[in-house]
């Protein structure tokens, strides 16, 4: 189940990756776009303003001409063939998209169509400039140019209706990418949480298969899962204490108080030994009323003392009852051993065998 979830988890976070990357080349994408769409329709603006300013500059050139005044500072102005030459490299650059300007070249017919137009005007109106230099009156100059300006007019609204149809697109694409990838963040933690959901049950149930449901200690399972544990313990590992417990009386427990009574000895007994073991040590419920002791680095000083407060919390206990059966009897049995060099099931037998001499000795038997 575990791996389930880590591949699924990682497919998730794979594409949560994959689509930030997507959003994030969409997005630098159409910002490029934006600048070069916004530069095509400013340097058509450019056009079409110093187009109107030559214009006027060659009409007052011809005026000049005629009365043989000359204009202040008409070196700076006149004849502007810079501006001429200027105009060539951005009308040929917005169709080519070759030139010094860095500009784009716009995937639109009507744009492409209006700057061919433009384009040719641009030469004719080049040619009326040259006639009225050599003369000629710009009457017709003029005509051509407000024809122009209508023109070059047409292809900056071309331009910029193209701009906002794909600032429109690039919206709807940069929605629709925004909401997969939310999507996917969403469906990601959900994953997460359901996954982790999962684990927790999964831990709860591998936590209720090795707990006893009375004492909340240790399980039989739990003891053995340990005793096999510590059949493979490394060749050079300490001694184990093994203390095994047996509750006397409980039949007669049962018999007079009822199982409730037995039920809550047992579990009283469980919680001593589980107090008494604290941290140092294993205590499972090994049978019935049998409870197993196992300490991976004992000896004996560590079993005297584990028992001595066994049997101090134990009285302590029963000074709070009268009657016999209301209290806690037991019976306990140890053996310490390498398990290396004695089997673990035989270091459990022998405490067994020295529990059951104990339990004798405590009826009187031996």
């Amino acid at each position: 189940m575990k791996r389930i979830w880590d591949k699924k988890g990682y497919f998730a976070i794979g594409l949560i990756v994959l689509m930030f990357i997507m959003v994030s080349i969409t997005s630098q994408s159409a910002i490029q776009m934006l600048q070069g769409n916004a530069r095509v329709v400013n340097y058509v603006g450019i056009v079409r303003g110093a187009t109107q300013k030559l214009i006027k500059e060659e009409i007052m050139g011809w005026q000049e001409s005629l009365t043989n005044e000359k204009f202040a500072d008409e070196s700076d102005w006149y004849p502007n063939n810079a501006l001429i030459d200027r105009l060539d490299s951005i009308v040929d650059e917005l169709i080519t998209g070759v030139g010094p300007n860095n500009l784009i070249v716009l995937q639109d017919d009507d744009f492409l169509s209006n700057m061919g137009l433009v384009q040719e005007h641009w030469m004719q109106l080049k040619e009326l400039i040259y006639q009225v230099r050599d003369g000629s009156h710009p009457y017709t100059l003029f005509e051509s140019s407000q024809v122009y300006f209508e023109l070059v007019n047409d292809t900056v609204f071309s331009a910029e209706s193209y701009s906002e149809a794909q600032v429109s697109r690039t919206h709807t694409i940069l929605i629709i990418v925004n909401g997969v990838f939310i999507l996917l963040i969403v469906v990601g933690v959900a994953s997460f949480l359901r996954g982790q959901a999962v684990k927790r049950r999964a831990d709860l149930l591998g936590t209720i298969a090795y707990i006893d449901k009375m004492t909340k200690i240790d399980n039989r399972a739990s003891c053995e899962r340990l005793i096999d544990k510590l059949q493979y313990a490394p060749d050079d590992g300490d001694d184990i204490a093994v203390v095994m417990f047996d509750m006397n009386d409980l039949k007669l427990t049962n018999d007079f108080l009822g199982h409730k009574g037995g039920d809550r000895l047992i579990a009283a007994f469980g919680a001593i030994l589980k107090e008494s073991t604290g941290d140092n040590g294993f205590i499972g419920r090994y049978g019935g009323d049998e409870f197993l002791a196992i300490f991976e680095k004992g000896n004996e000083s560590i079993t005297e003392a584990f028992l001595r407060d066994v049997r101090m919390r134990v009285e302590d206990y029963n000074d709070n009852y009268v009657h016999k059966l209301e209290k806690i009897q037991y019976a306990a049995g140890c053996s310490i051993a390498n398990p290396k060099s004695t089997h673990i099931e035989d270091i459990i037998h022998e405490a067994d065998n020295r529990m059951y001499q104990d339990k004798r000795r405590l009826k009187g038997i031996l």
